[in-house]
C-alpha cells in the first residue's frame, strides 16, 4: 500500500485559527498521520502541520490557499504514491510563490516548476536526477523524480510524510465542527 494523502503546514496563524477557519475542531485524541481524516501538530520552526487522509483535499486546492495563506505562510503537499504523482507549492498572502509537480502517468522523469522557486531548489533537482539516471533512467523500476516537491517542501518545513518524526507523538485528530454551527468554513461552497 501507498500514501495518498495531502497535507498543509501553517506559519504565522495559529492552530486555533487555522482549525476554526477550516471548519475544524481538535479532539483531543493522539493518532498516527494517516489513521484519521485530519491529523495534526506542531513541527519545529513555527510551523503547524495539518494532513488530510485524502490526495489532492479541498483545503489545498488553488482556491482554498489563496484565502488559508492571507496574512500567513502555507506549504501545501499532495501525494498519490499508487500513480506517483506528487506537488508541493508555497502561498504567502493570498498568492501562490511557486509550485512543483511530478506526475509520473506523463513521465518517470517529469518534473515542472512554476513561480520563484527557491534557491535551493536546483540542488535538489540536480540530486534526484542523478539518482534516477544512475539507477537505470527512464527504464528504471524506481521514481526519484517523485522525490523533487517533497524534499522542496520538507527543506522548508522539515516535514516529510514517510520519515519518522519524534514530534509526531503529540499529533492529534481533528474533527469537522458541528453541523449546528452558524458559520460555515470558508472553503465550503455548498
Amino acid at each position: 500500500m501507498g500514501f495518498a494523502i495531502s497535507w498543509l503546514a501553517v506559519k504565522g496563524k495559529t492552530p486555533e485559527a487555522l482549525a476554526r477557519e477550516l471548519g475544524l475542531a481538535p479532539s483531543g485524541e493522539a493518532a498516527e498521520i494517516g489513521e484519521a481524516t485530519f491529523t495534526g501538530g506542531a513541527l519545529p520552526g513555527g510551523w503547524f502541520l495539518l494532513v488530510m487522509n485524502r490526495c489532492e483535499h479541498e483545503f489545498v486546492a488553488a482556491t482554498s490557499l489563496a484565502l488559508l495563506s492571507r496574512d500567513c505562510e502555507v506549504v501545501a503537499c499532495s501525494i498519490e504514491e499508487h500513480v506517483m504523482v506528487s506537488t508541493s507549492e508555497l502561498w504567502r498572502n493570498g498568492a501562490r510563490v511557486w509550485r512543483i509537480e511530478h506526475d509520473a502517468q506523463r513521465s518517470i522523469d517529469h518534473i515542472s516548476a512554476s513561480g520563484r522557486v527557491p534557491d535551493t531548489y536546483s540542488a535538489i533537482e540536480r540530486e534526484f536526477v542523478e539518482r534516477q539516471n544512475q539507477a537505470g533512467g527512464r527504464n528504471a523500476d524506481i521514481d526519484y523524480f517523485f522525490e523533487i516537491p517533497l524534499q522542496m517542501a520538507k527543506s522548508i518545513v522539515g516535514f516529510k510524510h514517510d520519515e519518522a518524526r519524534p514530534e509526531e507523538e503529540s499529533f492529534e485528530t481533528f474533527r469537522g465542527a458541528s453541523l449546528s454551527s452558524e458559520r460555515k468554513p470558508w472553503w465550503k461552497v455548498w
